[in-house]
């Protein structure tokens, strides 16, 4: 999707760059529209005050895009329901540390004297549309092989170089033979203008298709290219006649796990893991 903002009108401020922009061009492709989303929780309640509701709208909003294969990325245009104005700068810090983007959706902020439920606080609308699989914006799709090994052991030392501090160790993926797991496991690269920016190394098991790494250059995080990559390996998946595809993280990569939460995953077991907690996922297809 293209973000317009023209000179010919005002230009947004720069505290607002990241959760507002005029615009959003999308390409065609399938669009989902979100019927507006209250604080409901799963169990039926009615989370407990502004932030609460919100957070638990922006929840269920993004369980709805990740059950059709979306993520807040693809997300063109967000509309926001208040019954209070004293609620905004609150609105504003909940979006900043949940949907912030380099690409933001265009928004439109209204307060209501009152929402279909009195208890309601917050409403949460949202359009998404999901480019066409080929799409020129994405890049090129290929598998790897062996002449690809510097650029795979590249990127992965790029993507995971944050969680050096986090554990005091480099993660597992960083310490990978890929000479050896280009030969053994399937690697499906994604290149942009001749450079690689994301990649899914995934192993075929009895049951299911096991995501051995999924990594995003950090040059381009913020594109929904994790997502998308993950949708590709979704259906191979599907193609291999998987009903499920599994994974396995770091406890303490909270972003990580967040990320495969929103994506439909649940977490089957914990266990201890080279000083910390390993978390086992599954995603039924």
């Amino acid at each position: 999707m293209t973000t317009i903002d023209p000179p010919t009108i005002w230009t947004v401020p720069a505290p607002f760059r990241t959760i507002y922009t005029h615009a959003r061009e999308a390409p065609a492709g399938r669009s989902l529209f979100v019927s507006g989303q209250f604080g409901v929780a799963p169990d039926g309640r009615m989370r407990e005050g502004f932030t609460g509701q919100l957070g638990q709208a922006m929840d269920n909003v993004e369980a709805l895009l990740a059950a059709s294969g979306l993520g807040v990325p693809e997300v063109a245009k967000a509309t926001f329901f208040l019954t209070r104005a004293d609620d905004l700068p609150a609105l504003g810090e909940v979006r900043r540390g949940r949907w912030a983007s380099d690409r933001p959706a265009a928004v439109t902020v209204i307060v209501v004297a009152g929402l279909a439920r009195p208890d309601a606080l917050v409403e949460v609308e949202v359009t998404a549309v999901a480019a066409t699989p080929d799409a020129p914006a994405l890049g090129t799709l290929r598998p790897a092989t062996t002449a690809d090994v510097p650029a795979i052991q590249a990127l992965v030392r790029a993507a995971y170089a944050k969680w050096v501090p986090v554990i005091g160790r480099e993660p597992v993926p960083m310490t990978a033979d890929y000479a050896q797991a280009v030969r053994l496991h399937r690697f499906d690269l994604l290149e942009r203008d001749g450079a690689l920016v994301a990649l899914a190394e995934t192993i075929p098991r009895a049951d299911h298709l096991w995501v051995e790494n999924l990594a995003v250059a950090p040059t381009h995080h913020g594109l929904g290219l994790g997502r998308w990559m993950l949708r590709q390996v979704e259906e191979s998946a599907r193609a291999r006649g998987h009903g499920a595809i599994r994974l396995a993280t770091n406890q303490a990569f909270a972003a990580n796990l967040d990320f495969y939460r929103r994506a439909g995953f649940v977490v089957e077991r914990e266990e201890p893991f080279r000083g910390g907690i390993g978390v086992y996922l599954a995603k039924t297809l």
